[in-house]
């Protein structure tokens, strides 16, 4: 992960990935039944751009885009408030496996609607506790 400088540029791709999470976790809500893959898809996205949007305000760039819990790796060490999504994220990666070399591809799991549920409620917690953070400090970043 590379560091630059908060700037209103970045404060501005912040909030644009803060508004995508809420779209991604809308959209994972209304796939859990028809489409319980693409919602468990949508429920991991929904959290990495939402952790994706405190490093992006505090100037973080390339940032991972795979795991859950790879971001809150890297968002609680500037953001310590968000590690108490840990479980959360437990939840959301357990879709993945990783080889030797840290890599993920998914697990051979199928994605019922129960599973894809689950997930969604993850996610939501996740941005629930996010949500909190851009409260905390709307007046430094912006207003969720």
């Amino acid at each position: 992960m590379q560091k630059a400088q908060e700037s209103e540029r970045s404060i501005h791709r912040a909030q644009v990935s803060w508004e995508q999470s809420g779209e991604d976790l809308e959209m994972a809500k209304s796939f859990i039944k028809t489409n319980p893959d693409t919602s468990c898809l949508l429920s991991n996205q929904a959290a990495i751009n939402a952790f994706s949007s405190i490093l992006l305000a505090l100037g973080h760039f390339q940032l991972p885009a795979y795991s859950s819990t790879e971001m809150l790796n890297l968002c609680s060490s500037v953001a310590p408030e968000v590690e108490i999504t840990r479980a959360y994220c437990d939840v959301l990666d357990s879709a993945l496996s990783r080889d030797l070399l840290g890599h993920t591809r998914p697990k051979n799991i199928q994605f019922t609607p129960a599973f894809a549920k689950t997930s969604y409620e993850a996610s939501s917690k996740i941005h629930k506790i996010v949500k909190a953070y851009w409260q905390e400090n709307k007046e430094r970043f912006f207003a969720p």
